[in-house]
């Protein structure tokens, strides 16, 4: 939805719910997020130099659009060390607004800019779905470490040279753009669902933003929402489950025939965990996406809710948690990637991990997209 259309009561309450939802300073830059989306003015030739900025920085931003703007330039600006000294989109007008907002040194269509500077230690990438992997690929041949926005492959043969060149290059490290793993309810639920013995009865319902049919998400190459939304919730499975118990798993779809946006399946670990994940996107959700999540494991239940409140029953000890601001890990997620790059002590996420999520999310999709049962093995 585009907001700034709206009228202007709808666009008063829009803000006082997000003043809730995020506080001031992330409510005041998503409003800002709005107005880069509309802007139109371009620069000549292939790059922008920005005259206000030194030639200076060591990251790189690759798809300057709204979750650039709003989140990565966000954090990487206020809560790391990190100059961000290049930002590229192929739309020069977003490229340049975000260099201009974030003080960024040049704004270029050039690639190659980014890959022969040698100052330039880790480049985020969220560009349109199919070039995440080919932009990654190519930043890690030349020694970057990079930061993948979801999904970071849409087709196994992407998977399959993103592995050959991690294997080929081992001082790029590699980091997932997949935030709520770091949000801090999830991490007490992971806590509490540690403590237990046993395997795991999962239930998700998410309701997500209505789209239209001609959106680009839709276009075959980009693996349409099941790669572009469900990859969040498909790998939080991985996580509540446990990496080690996740494959081989089985994938049962229960889907209508032709719907884009609308999905319901099941996931059958390997340690007889189960999962259910029902993506609804029906219409317009004034809060955003809407995540509810039920959990059974051993003797404890829990429910999370929009990673704004937690509630988890032992027995009967009963406990609940609720932040004052929605958390959903975004913060934590673009500015480890940032701090472990630049730390010779840590390291990237494991391979196994990075394979482990694209290809259970890719048999998600051929599961829907077939309607058949699809096995699943690392």
């Amino acid at each position: 939805m585009d907001y700034t259309k709206e009228p202007l009561s709808f666009k008063i309450k829009k803000v006082i719910r997000y003043l809730r939802m995020y506080g001031p300073s992330r409510t005041v830059i998503k409003v800002k997020s709005q107005l880069h989306m509309k802007n139109t003015k371009v620069f000549e030739q292939d790059k922008w130099i920005n005259p206000n900025s030194n030639a200076t920085g060591d990251v790189a931003i690759v798809g300057c659009g709204n979750f650039s703007f709003s989140t990565i330039a966000y954090y990487v600006s206020k809560k790391t060390s990190g100059k961000i000294k290049y930002a590229l989109d192929v739309d020069k007008s977003k490229s340049l607004s975000l260099a201009k907002t974030y003080n960024v040194h040049c704004a270029t269509t050039n690639y190659q800019d980014i890959l022969n500077d040698s100052s330039i230690k880790l480049i985020y990438i969220a560009s349109n779905h199919a070039s995440h992997a080919e932009y990654a690929i190519e930043a890690i041949k030349h020694g970057k470490s990079v930061h993948i926005e979801k999904p970071h492959v849409v087709r196994e043969e992407q998977m399959e040279r993103l592995e050959q060149a991690i294997l080929e290059n081992p001082n790029s490290k590699v980091f997932l753009g997949f935030n709520r793993p770091q949000s801090k309810l999830f991490k007490i639920l992971n806590d509490e669902m540690n403590q237990q013995k046993g395997n795991s009865m999962l239930n998700w319902f998410v309701s997500g933003h209505e789209i239209e049919d001609d959106h680009w998400y839709f276009s075959e190459e980009e693996g349409g929402r099941i790669l572009g939304n469900l990859c969040h919730w498909s790998d939080l499975c991985i996580h509540l489950v446990g990496k080690e118990n996740v494959f081989p798993c089985t994938i049962s779809p229960a889907n209508c025939k032709n719907e884009k946006s609308n999905f319901s399946l099941t996931i059958n670990f390997n340690d007889g965990s189960q999962a259910a994940i029902t993506f609804s996107a029906k219409g317009h959700t004034f809060e955003g996406v809407r995540e509810y999540l039920n959990v059974h494991k051993g003797d404890l239940l829990a429910s999370l809710q929009d990673f704004h409140s937690l509630s988890t029953d032992v027995v009967e000890k009963k406990k609940k948690y609720k932040l004052l601001f929605r958390d959903h890990g975004h913060e934590e997620n673009i500015v480890s990637s940032y701090k472990d790059t630049m730390s010779a002590d840590k390291q990237g996420e494991e391979l196994s991990y990075i394979k482990g999520s694209a290809l259970l999310v890719l048999k998600i999709k051929e599961a829907v997209d077939t309607g058949k049962v699809v096995s699943c093995k690392l």
